[in-house]
């Protein structure tokens, strides 16, 4: 239970880009996304004006292929790779059908402790695992061990990694501690373990009170993706998106830079702590999608938020009480138009795009693919209430879901 409630702090504080680092088009320096210019004009985004088409896949439900809650998803090479809380990987064909799961906890030299991040090698469908100890441990999609990868020396608490190409590896970290020292910080590594680049701030999370003995959680950790063979780094307390340099020296130079004017607050970085509701700042998450031609953000509006609304919350964080107030909006960057749209809720309490395709429920990615392809996921449980509260809704929901029982695996739907 406290390994969950970690990693959920985790998943909530960190709850991706545009032209190509070559683009001919945009050569005289990074993007400016207007975010001050678009407070105040919200409209309803249909899914079928930025998607062609969506596709949802029923996960075989067996007694070996059960899942916990989802960690991460990679869609790669006609398969589904997917980690859930128990540290184990499933992997399904990309129809749903159960292949195999990667479980193999332990200290031999083929296990490994935690899974923290999982990716897919696109070129040959090689699972590589993140553990919690920093070592990155590598197995073909037979179950075959291939490599382990140690981490070096210093290298924090490891929450999220990408592999680079070239066994170069971008590792994103963030620290424990007790004094005033950096608390967020990168490596870029090799298969030989060799540090490339790194780097550190002092942005982040403080998550305990001044003057408490106890030691200050500072999490504010890289988010790293990929779109076509560029890659991106993106904080949420920092208001610029970084394009990794495609070079030996893996240089992060501006790529993207939002400009939230006078909605600017640098004292308030997060929903942490005590969630500041009540004033006229936005954070934009750091987490992107993107495809090619628009860009999928999320942000912090607080009291600019025009539909806040309260859900329950088990969660016991600093400022949280059992009730938590929701005040995220979804945006969508159109990267031709130069344009941002911020979001209406499609259907009450529910934040993304109306799902006007096959009229299923609103949709929203979690997940991307190297291709542009948009993730995400429904619990079984949640859709068949959806269905019987909110049926009216989505006219597509009942077909979607069949005969699906409470305990079945997730639906999993994915938008390109």
């Amino acid at each position: 239970m406290k390994r969950y409630i970690f990693r959920s702090i985790i998943l909530l504080l960190v709850i991706a880009s545009i032209y190509s680092c070559n683009s001919e088009k945009r050569n005289t320096g990074p993007v400016i996304i207007d975010v001050e210019g678009a407070v105040g004009n919200y409209t309803v985004g249909k899914l079928s004006d930025y998607m062609n088409e969506i596709r949802y896949i029923r996960l075989e439900t067996t007694d070996s292929s059960l899942l916990g809650n989802i960690s991460d998803i990679c869609y790669e090479c006609g398969h589904l790779y997917i980690s859930d809380i128990n540290d184990c990987c499933m992997i399904f064909d990309e129809n749903g059908k159960f292949i195999r799961s990667i479980k193999r906890i332990g200290r031999g030299p083929e296990e490994y402790n935690e899974i923290r991040s999982i990716a897919v090698n696109p070129s040959n469908g090689n699972l590589l695992i993140l553990t919690s100890t920093g070592e990155i441990v590598e197995y073909r999609i037979s179950g075959e061990f291939v490599r382990r990868i140690n981490s070096p020396d210093g290298i924090g608490n490891p929450f999220f990694f990408m592999p680079l190409g070239n066994d170069n590896f971008f590792i994103s970290t963030f620290k424990f501690h007790q004094g005033a020292s950096p608390e967020n910080c990168y490596v870029i590594i090799d298969d030989s373990l060799n540090v490339i680049r790194s780097g550190s701030d002092m942005n982040g999370y403080v998550m305990s009170n001044t003057g408490s003995p106890a030691p200050v959680i500072a999490i504010d950790p890289y988010n790293i993706y990929r779109f076509g063979k560029d890659f991106y780094a993106s904080q949420t307390s920092n208001d610029t998106i970084f394009c990794i340099e495609a070079d030996s020296s893996y240089k992060m130079t501006p790529h993207i830079i939002f400009n939230l004017g006078k909605y600017k607050d640098e004292s308030v970085r997060s929903m942490m702590p005590g969630k500041a509701y009540d004033k006229k700042v936005i954070t934009k998450y750091s987490v992107f999608f993107e495809t090619s031609d628009y860009l999928f953000i999320k942000f912090d509006m607080r009291a600019l938020a025009q539909e806040p609304f309260e859900r329950s919350t088990d969660m016991q964080l600093p400022g949280n009480g059992p009730v938590d107030m929701v005040t995220t909006v979804c945006g969508i960057y159109n990267k031709k138009k130069e344009q941002l749209s911020l979001l209406k809720q499609p259907v009450k309490r529910r934040s993304g795009m109306e799902e006007d395709i096959k009229g299923g429920p609103v949709f929203w990615p979690v997940f991307s693919t190297s291709r542009g392809e948009l993730i995400t996921y429904y619990n079984a449980v949640n859709l068949i209430t959806m269905a019987e509260e909110e049926g009216t809704n989505y006219t597509g929901l009942t077909q979607i879901i069949g005969n699906l029982g409470e305990n079945d695996n997730p639906i999993i739907a994915i938008a390109r």
